[in-house]
């Protein structure tokens, strides 16, 4: 319980950092997104060029079914026609000539076109100066002084040479000579139209306030004339509108209005101008009125004037977003991109794909308000705000968790080899839930200096310090190699555990641990070899292993806690070790750890004895060899003994004994062996007697 709410309370202290962490960084993007958004013009180009997607792909394109544009192109212009078609007509005599053309070819055009049924006649056309043909043309507005507009243009004239800036608007208006006072006129209106900072036209201005008088555009004075003055909204600033699919507009090229043949079987005898309103304007690209428009799309000015009326006409206007919704979308995207890194820290790859269909939705939203409320969302500012504070925070949970990742690695390389840590930091969540307490199977390993304290007790203690670290490191680097993880050190002993963290078996597990206890003990033969050449005295070693079902958990109290292993396993093989100096051999196992290794390993009997703490006894054997090595003949004699003096044939046992001293005069476990037989030949054990020896010290 005391690990789990120690656990609980550091993942929570880290959750809370990576919490603020992250609602910093998001909030920073915000912040900078708001503030410097506007002063980007490729962003704000950007933004627009994205709405005017939007808006293209909404599809309420206003209807085009009123309108037919008579342009003034090239063809008009040029007037490669044939001699007796020019002929046929006194309007392309006159045009023939060049332009500028007479302004009796425009009075003409205005009793063609009203005669053929058209509601209105706009020209896009500054008609400022006196010029021939002026009483024509006056003479044809005053007939139809109700279905004729004319334009107007806007200019600024310097009010001061010293500070050019300082201008004053000015309006060219059409000659007195064909209508007597322009500016008053509702005949007449302005064709200037206002481009936004990336230079493209979205919007139209309908009405200008110049001192004291309101000007109406070109747009708005049609507007009057047919009677629907009351759709222009009452305003003076430039209102977006939506353009009309220029596919479905009929344009027809000036000089057909005059030729007959084209009149009668392309025009259908002036039947396409029947009940529309006709704009006349130029189109060709030597008069250069030419306008990029939204969604970089090229337009003749006329043609702008023609959409600003089906606005008019259709209500077809929508609203950009102002300072307070750009706001709001800006803190929500930042919202947004916390939520998501908080929830996808762990999958960064996750998030960047969320953070991606995140845009994609808020691009269906911009539509989906667009195409049903004629509101334009911001889409680039708040997407790069939460696609921006989105990889910042991602990067900046991938740079916290390599931290993290990197801080771990160092403290567990101190407990177990590369390769386990490698494993560990792949499943780190598992790692951690197993330290709630797992009951496993392991292999338990033990080892002590045999006579630490009285050899540290005659250097001083540089030299033992010296001497303990160069013999640990040794050591321990022979675990990590076999991927044992070092428990704990304890003076001069070890522990180290094999399967706790990550196994690959019992066997597998049992084997490297068996194999790393020799190693060890090499390892060890050569220290003592250098150590003596420098005048150092020799370690000697016990080792003991054990292999059985232990509990691995978090241990310790809420100040300081370790990852270990306990239980009757660790126990035993803590006895095990301590076994090595009574039976005078370096390492000692027991049997369920031999059967596990049996196939890879030859071993030697040591005993059958019951350790302090326990009921049962447990075999312990030693290994001399790898399997299929040759066994020596006086070892076959020593098995033969034990196996004997177990049957109680002590006579038996006690020659067998005798025989391996002979090759082995020194060895302990023959000595030990030769004198329990003596004795129990003098006195014979009880008959319940298992041949079991009872340890009576740890």
């Amino acid at each position: 319980m005391e690990w789990r709410v120690a656990t609980s309370t550091a993942a929570r202290k880290r959750s809370q950092r990576r919490f603020i962490e992250l609602a910093g960084i998001c909030l920073v993007a915000a912040l900078l997104g708001w503030f410097l958004f506007p002063f980007s013009t490729v962003l704000t180009g950007n933004e627009r060029t994205v709405q005017d997607k939007v808006i293209a792909w909404s599809g309420l394109h206003p209807s085009a079914d009123d309108f037919v544009f008579v342009a003034i192109d090239d063809p008009s212009l040029k007037m490669e026609l044939w001699p007796e078609d020019i002929a046929q007509s006194p309007s392309l005599q006159a045009m023939v000539k060049g332009w500028p053309w007479p302004r009796s070819v425009y009075a003409a055009a205005i009793e063609r076109l009203l005669g053929a049924g058209a509601r209105l006649v706009m020209f896009d056309l500054i008609l400022d100066a006196s010029k021939p043909g002026d009483e024509v043309l006056k003479a044809a507005l005053d007939r139809h002084a109700s279905q004729v507009v004319l334009g107007s243009n806007l200019s600024f004239d310097s009010v001061n040479p010293d500070h050019p800036e300082l201008a004053k608007p000015a309006l060219r208006m059409p000659s007195p000579s064909l209508i007597e006072q322009p500016a008053t006129d509702p005949r007449v209106g302005f064709v200037n139209f206002f481009p936004e900072s990336d230079q493209k036209i979205r919007s139209a201005l309908f009405r200008l306030e110049i001192g004291s008088h309101t000007y109406p555009s070109l747009a708005a004075a049609a507007a009057r004339l047919l009677e629907r003055g009351a759709d222009v909204p009452n305003v003076y600033r430039p209102l977006l509108f939506r353009f009309i699919d220029p596919a479905k507009l009929l344009v027809v090229p000036f000089y057909t209005l005059f030729l007959s043949e084209a009149w009668q079987h392309t025009l259908h005898g002036g039947a396409v101008f029947r009940d529309k309103i006709v704009m006349v304007g130029p189109s060709a690209a030597i008069l250069h009125d030419v306008h990029l428009a939204a969604d970089d799309v090229t337009l003749p000015g006329p043609l702008l004037h023609l959409n600003a009326l089906a606005a008019l006409l259709n209500h077809s206007f929508y609203t950009r977003a102002g300072d307070i919704v750009n706001a709001v979308s800006v803190l929500v995207s930042a919202l947004c991109a916390w939520l998501l890194t908080l929830r996808f820290s762990r999958r960064p790859l996750l998030g960047l794909a969320t953070l991606v269909g995140s845009c994609v939705c808020l691009m269906l939203l911009a539509f989906g308000v667009a195409h049903f409320f004629d509101y334009l969302l911001p889409i680039v500012q708040p997407g790069s705000v939460l696609l921006s504070a989105g990889v910042v925070c991602i990067a900046w949970n991938f740079a916290r968790e390599r931290r993290e990742s990197g801080r771990m690695r160092s403290t567990l390389e101190r407990y177990v080899s590369r390769n386990v840590v490698r494993e560990i930091l792949d499943n780190r969540d598992d790692f951690l839930n197993a330290l709630g307490g797992k009951r496993q199977p392991v292999t338990v390993f033990f080892s002590d200096v045999r006579g630490f304290t009285s050899f540290s007790e005659q250097l001083d203690p540089h030299s033992v310090v010296e001497q303990l670290n160069e013999y640990l490191g040794e050591m321990v680097g022979v675990i990590f190699r076999y991927e044992g993880t070092v428990d704990k050190f304890m003076g001069d002993g070890i522990m180290a555990v094999w399967g706790n963290v990550v196994s690959k078996g019992a066997a597998v597990d049992g084997s490297q641990a068996v194999t790393a206890a020799l190693e060890m003990l090499d390892r060890l033969a050569a220290l003592n070899a250098r150590w003596a050449a420098r005048g150092l005295p020799p370690f000697t070693v016990g080792i003991g292993l054990h292999h059985g079902e232990a509990v691995f958990a978090n241990i310790g109290s809420a100040e300081k806690m370790e990852p270990t292993v306990i239980g009757d396993t660790v126990n035993l093989a803590s006895r095990v070790e301590g076994l090595t100096k009574k039976y005078g051999v370096a390492l000692c196992i027991t049997h369920p750890l031999a059967e596990l290794v049996a196939d890879k390993f030859l071993f030697r009997s040591v005993d059958l004895v019951q350790v302090v703490g326990k009921s049962r006894p447990v075999e312990i054997v030693t290994v001399i060899g790898r399997h299929g090595d040759a066994l020596p003949e006086w070892l076959k004699c020593y098995e033969g003994g034990v196996a004997d003096f177990r049957a109680r044939r002590f006579a038996e046992a006690a020659a067998q004994f005798r025989l391996g001293l002979q090759v082995t005069p020194d060895d302990k476990l023959c000595k030990i062996y030769l004198a329990r037989c003596e004795a129990f030949l003098v006195e014979p054990p009880p008959e319940d007697w298992t041949g079991t020896e009872i340890a009576t010290s740890k």
